[in-house]
């Protein structure tokens, strides 16, 4: 796909891929400590080593089987209106998959998606505070 013809505004104007790396979503922490991440940069991976999923755990990916993406977005807003943005980007998979591609999945609550009953992927959603404000969201997604 060109960027072109990308009809958002700014998600996704700016993809970085790593052939590997430790982690997409500690890749754009860093690089918002440093400053140097754009608002709707996406960072894409063929292979994570060190993925990070909920609750501390590992999400590791393939060159193969698996994508692994995480976007950025600079966000001025207080934290009750992202209440749910987790669970609505599972709902938009779900149907993204039912509509593409006539598969049918589940959402586990909160983050998980599922197919046939195996988890086949979830959302890390993270955020960082100033005062009672959002600042930053940083969202991952693995299957």
């Amino acid at each position: 796909m060109q960027l072109e013809s990308l009809t958002t505004k700014f998600l996704g104007r700016t993809m970085l891929y790593y052939p590997e790396i430790d982690s997409t979503q500690l890749e754009v922490w860093r690089q918002i400590e440093k400053g140097t991440i754009s608002n709707g940069t996406i960072i894409l991976a063929g292979k994570q080593t060190k993925g990070k999923g909920t609750h501390g755990r590992k999400w590791y990916t393939d060159e193969e089987n698996n994508i692994a993406f995480t976007f950025f977005i600079a966000a001025d807003c207080e934290i009750h209106k992202l209440e749910g943005i987790t669970i609505e980007i599972a709902e938009t998979w779900v149907e993204v998959f039912q509509k593409l591609y006539n598969i049918s999945l589940e959402i586990k609550f909160p983050n998980d998606l599922v197919h046939q009953g195996k988890k086949i992927g979830g959302i890390l959603t993270e955020t960082k505070l100033k005062g009672e404000k959002v600042k930053d969201i940083v969202i991952g997604i693995r299957n």
